[in-house]
């Protein structure tokens, strides 16, 4: 008889040795691998930043140099030098170089060959102390600009000398420019660069001496040694940028790793001294991560090395092919052969193994029922499921594809779903309806009574016939729907309220416009039969004035007054007739002008004397602004005349007793260049009415100038026909002008007529303007 053994003690025996042994190898191979990329990527990184910021330094360096040498190239600059007077920078040649002038500019000196300070009392002491300066011989002997070194004054103040060589037209050097310019500014925008909490940039001078640091005083820094030392003491034969790891990073630290770069101006120029710069970072803060990553590292082998304790298993017979026997029945047992798996008739000798196996057995007579019962359950839930897919397809169908818009609200009036008939016709995507309330989709004027009839049908679940309500619309303006409610219920219970709006927008437009045409039809039918008999009886009576005119011994001087001015009226008359078949023609072809050079100015004043009787009756008072110069156009005269007198009708109509009425005349001008213009010529010319009437509605503006558009108080007796202002627009149409109505900030209304004027006047003022100009 076999013993039997725990399953569990001889995995832990036979495979903790060997999962000790290869986590650590692992570990420690890891760990070294990590920390020799991790250096090199720290290394790398401060690198490219050290030469970037070297690359800045330089630039910057650079950029000031550039502004002193074409200062120094400037021909007031060589001039003072030749003639060794002071430079003022008060004339207006140099105003612009004083204004670009950086803030860090400390001094600006002039200098001739022999030493001299230009247009200043120079001593011999002062000749001898400049020739003596080492850019002395680099400006006047190399013609180079050149750069000293970083200085520091009592204050802390870190400054920079440049010098650079003032040249004439034919290379020789006349002088030299000398300037200082403060470091502390120069160097903020590199400093400021920062890497993480405490890596930084530092300015370092050739001998390792730091010369700005953002974080400490630079005399706080101890002096850099060894190999690094040697590298920024080599000048121009060190490379242009590398790293290494350091025992001292100047900040008291050891271990970190430092980048450093040299700063290098562009070949003409000369640097007294060769700086550097260098990024450092506290060595805790830059090998945190490596730490966190040991630590990790550790956990994973300890991990790794508990799963293999795990699952390794003794690889003997004993173990190995009772659990294959084990695995071979559970895959038979999930296969879909149908093959039931064996029963298990001999014991394994491992206590795990046979209790697993006796489970097992249990499981597969428990799974044959189950797999039974799930068959009949799965087929009666497929056929179900199939029958509510069809169901819902067919309701999605006839909701999406109904003609009507249909929106499903909750009790609280929010939309719930929307067919693909509402997102088209509200030109808006369901997701952005679904969540809004339904009353904003209407007018304000609607949203009360919806909000109304929502609540009945939630409380008495019966439809609700909301009738005709207006809905604004971005493509089609205000759309008019006929609105029903019908309540959506539930095994009883009220879940929803289906609103459905069906459109009789274009139905109610087709109405419309069939009464108009209606309309129109009877009234040409009426205005030409009107029109042509009461034609000829006016043609009569203007024979017999014009008869009576002529006899001027009968009749005094003050009634010949009269007989003009009924002449003029009759006139008038027969020109609205001719203007009303004109307007009411079935063509509709367009009004025929009679076009003719007429004065602007003699239009408004015979319109004015016209109504000026029925004025005074009234104590209204014209108040005429119009230019002095005649304002000409090509126009037809008569029915100009007759927009003019429709305007100025209706604003005798509505102005109150004592009122005031404006006629305002404007020409835009252009006059000519040169010599002043002995006319004026204009392109167009602005004529407007003004009352201080009580002023038009702001919905009644857009359909003023409509055929038939009258004012809603029909009380009213001043309202007319709706026809005087169509004529206005039908006339100024056809001049190619507009006209257009709007209320006036002080009170009253004002109507403006802008139209083209002849170009008959506009060709000779041009000719004039040329001849103008060629004397």
């Amino acid at each position: 008889m076999k013993k039997r053994v725990s399953l569990q003690r001889s995995i832990t025996l036979s495979v903790l040795s060997i999962g000790l042994l290869s986590g650590a190898f692992g570990l420690a191979y890891a760990y070294w691998e990590t920390k020799h990329s991790f250096r090199e990527a720290i290394g790398l990184g401060f690198q490219e930043l050290a030469r970037q910021s070297a690359d800045k330094v330089g630039l910057i360096l650079e950029k000031e140099i550039e502004w002193v040498e074409r200062f120094s190239s400037l021909p007031e600059v060589r001039e003072a030098v030749r003639e060794g007077t002071r430079l003022s920078f008060n004339q207006q040649a140099l105003q612009r170089w004083k204004e670009s002038q950086r803030p860090y500019f400390r001094s600006l000196v002039i200098l001739d060959r022999r030493g001299h300070s230009v247009g200043e009392v120079t001593s011999e002491t002062t000749r001898t102390y400049y020739s003596r300066q080492p850019w002395w011989p680099v400006v006047f002997e190399q013609r180079r600009s050149w750069v000293g070194e970083l200085r520091f004054d009592e204050m802390g103040h870190g400054y920079l000398e440049v010098a650079v060589p003032i040249v004439d037209e034919a290379g020789a050097v006349l002088g030299a420019l000398n300037a200082v310019i403060e470091k502390d500014q120069l160097l903020t925008s590199v400093l400021r660069s920062r890497i993480g909490g405490t890596g930084h940039v530092m300015l370092v001078g050739p001998q390792g001496t730091v010369l700005a640091c953002p974080l400490l005083p630079p005399g706080r820094h101890t002096a850099f040694m060894g190999p690094l030392r040697n590298s920024l003491a080599s000048g121009r034969e060190r490379p242009e940028a590398a790293w290494m790891e350091v025992q001292d990073d100047a900040h008291g630290q050891g271990g970190g790793i430092i980048g450093f770069a040299s700063v290098a101006l562009r070949p003409g120029i000369v640097q007294a001294e060769t700086w550097s710069i260098l990024v450092r970072q506290d060595p805790n803060e830059t090998y945190a991560p490596l730490r966190l990553l040991v630590w990790k590292l550790a956990a994973f082998g300890m991990l790794v090395i508990a799963v293999v304790a795990l699952l390794r298993w003794r690889l003997g017979r004993r173990i190995v092919l009772p659990i294959n026997a084990l695995v071979e029945r559970v895959q038979l047992l999930g296969q879909q052969s149908g093959k039931q798996p064996t029963m298990a008739t001999q014991s394994a000798g491992i206590v795990e193994i046979d209790t697993l196996a006796a489970s097992f057995n249990e499981l597969a007579e428990r799974l044959e029922r189950a797999s039974r019962e799930r068959g009949r359950y799965v087929a009666e839930l497929e056929r179900a499921n199939q029958e509510l897919v069809i169901s819902e397809e067919h309701y999605r169908m006839l909701w999406d594809h109904s003609t009507d818009t249909r929106l499903l609200v909750n009790e609280e009036g929010i939309i719930r779903d929307v067919n693909r008939r509402g997102e088209i016709k509200l030109w808006t995507c369901a997701d952005r309806l679904i969540g809004t309330k339904v009353e904003d989709l209407f007018l304000e004027e609607d949203r009360a009574r919806l909000r109304r009839l929502l609540e009945a049908v939630i409380a008495t679940k019966k439809e609700e016939p909301a009738g005709e309500m207006r809905m604004p619309s971005p493509a089609e303006g205000t759309l008019i729907m006929e609105v029903d409610l019908v309540p959506v219920e539930n095994a009883g219970s009220l879940v929803a309220v289906m609103v459905q709006l069906s459109d009789l927008t274009e139905k109610k437009r087709l109405e419309e416009q069939l009464i108009r045409s209606e309309r129109l039809a009877s009234l040409s039918q009426f205005a030409s039969m009107f029109a042509h008999d009461i034609r000829n009886p006016l043609v009569g009576i203007k024979k017999t004035l014009e008869l009576l005119g002529q006899d001027e011994g009968s009749q005094p001087s003050a009634q010949r007054q009269w007989w003009d001015d009924m002449r003029f009226t009759i006139d008038l008359l027969l020109g609205m007739i001719n203007d009303m078949l004109d307007v009411y023609q079935e063509s509709h072809s367009g009004l025929p002008l009679l076009t003719s050079t007429v004065s602007v100015n003699s239009l408004v004043a015979d319109v004015v004397q016209l109504f000026r009787t029925e004025a005074t009756a009234k104590r209204i008072t014209f108040h005429l602004e119009i230019p002095e110069d005649d304002v000409a156009m090509t126009a037809d005269r008569r029915r100009l005349l007759r927009v003019l007198i429709n305007l100025v009708h209706n604003a005798l109509k509505f102005s109150p007793q004592g009122g005031k009425i404006t006629v305002t005349v404007q020409a835009e001008t252009q006059g000519c260049s040169g010599r002043e213009s002995r006319g004026t010529s204009s392109s167009q010319a602005t004529i407007q009415v003004a009352d201080e009437g009580p002023g038009m509605a702001p919905e009644d503006l857009p359909h003023l100038f409509e055929m038939f558009f009258r004012r809603k108080d029909p009380g009213d007796i001043r309202n007319g026909r709706g026809l005087g202002l169509h004529f206005c627009r039908l006339v100024v149409a056809a001049h190619r002008g507009r006209i257009w109505a709007e209320n006036r900030s002080s009170g009253g209304a004002v109507f403006s007529v802008e139209l083209p004027l002849n170009q008959e006047a506009y060709a000779v003022h041009i000719a004039d303007c040329r001849g103008s100009t060629a004397l």
